[in-house]
């Protein structure tokens, strides 16, 4: 395998990710810059990965949308600088909805198999994401007697689907975490919706071939790795803008993009290690030279607690806080204050440094 670079051209082509790509593969796609219609977004991000066999991983960057009731319209115009796309009830329905809309050059016939939440992986999104929900909590109190509520919530999914593609029936394993924050009125019908698919990719290959038991792919899922300076630059990126939306006067909209940012730094390799846990334990026998390689690429620094015991988080950030229950903040601004920012400092965070 080799490592390829994936660069970002709107950031003079700044290393955006790295990635193995085995001998005679292919890597299509990449980074591409957003248009100003699209203004909360910093960037869209779509890899593949594809083998001759038909075999491959796609990747794709952090997925945000809106919606509002009365809006009417083409699927993902722009809307308060997001595409316009209605919440789905489950990751499927998105799925064949994108499908019908944005057709893809040579697939036909989607169908989809199957769906489930993961527990595990869940769970352990829900405890990242704490900030989120204790924010909801105090919106909700502010919105209390005006009948409108807000609601968020979040969980990872697995889902199946098969296409036809150049004569191959193929079947792909996609997961995904999703965020849904929803507005409500009083009769409790959608009066507006921000979702997200975060961490989302796929193995893929042809039917009976069991992708997920595939060695090769499980390592190129695993070897993905943000730069830390690509890092740096997209989360300056979100507190500039939210620096301008508070400059307009939308502080409620910067609070949330705020949130929705450093969340999103937070958010650690722990739920994408869960999602292909199985890979891991079938494939422990491995070619032992890959699997340092792939080692190598994922780098974690220890970091020591205020009860004094230790956890390993992701390496390359300059501040570095926990709320002494297991939750942990990552980012790299130096003019922002965790505690006193009024979406964060329901509890106390305190800063945490590398084992020495």
């Amino acid at each position: 395998m080799e490592e390829h670079r994936v660069t970002d051209p709107a950031r003079r082509n700044m290393v955006a990710y790295r990635l193995l790509v085995p001998d005679d593969w292919t890597l299509e796609g990449g980074v591409t810059a957003v248009g100003p219609a699209f203004h909360m977004i910093p960037t869209i991000s779509d890899v593949t990965v594809r083998a001759p066999d038909g075999r491959g991983v796609r990747f794709w960057g952090m997925l945000e949308y809106g919606w509002a009731d009365g809006l009417y319209g083409e699927l993902g115009m722009p809307h308060e600088g997001r595409p316009f796309v209605p919440i789905p009830r489950t990751l499927g329905e998105h799925w064949q909805r994108m499908f019908e809309a944005f057709p893809a050059d040579g697939v036909t016939n989607l169908e989809i198999v199957s769906e489930e939440v993961l527990p595990e992986a869940t769970e352990q999104l829900r405890e990242q994401l704490a900030p989120l929900y204790a924010s909801t909590q105090q919106e909700n109190a502010q919105l209390y007697g005006t009948g409108r509520t807000k609601e968020f919530d979040a969980e990872a999914r697995l889902l199946v689907i098969r296409y036809d593609h150049e004569g191959r029936r193929i079947e792909a394993t996609i997961f995904a975490t999703v965020r849904r924050a929803i507005y409500r009125y009083p009769n409790g019908a959608i009066s507006a919706a921000m979702w997200n698919l975060d961490h989302m990719y796929a193995v893929f290959g042809p039917v009976g071939t069991d992708p997920t038991s595939d060695p090769v792919l499980a390592a190129i899922v695993r070897s993905r790795r943000v730069d830390p300076a690509w890092q740096e630059a997209i989360q300056r990126w979100y507190m500039e803008r939210n620096r301008q939306l508070v400059a307009e006067g939308m502080a409620k909209v910067a609070a949330a993009a705020r949130s929705a940012a450093v969340t999103r730094t937070s958010q650690s390799q722990d739920v994408l290690d869960i999602s292909f846990q199985g890979w891991k334990d079938r494939n422990a026998a491995s070619d032992a030279g890959q699997s340092a390689s792939v080692l190598g690429i994922r780098e974690h620094t220890t970091y020591v607690e205020p009860g004094g015991g230790t956890v390993d988080l992701p390496s390359h950030y300059n501040n570095v806080y926990t709320d002494g229950l297991g939750h942990y903040v990552l980012h790299d601004d130096a003019n922002w204050q965790i505690n006193t920012d009024p979406a964060w400092n329901g509890r106390d965070w305190q800063r945490i440094e590398a084992q020495r």
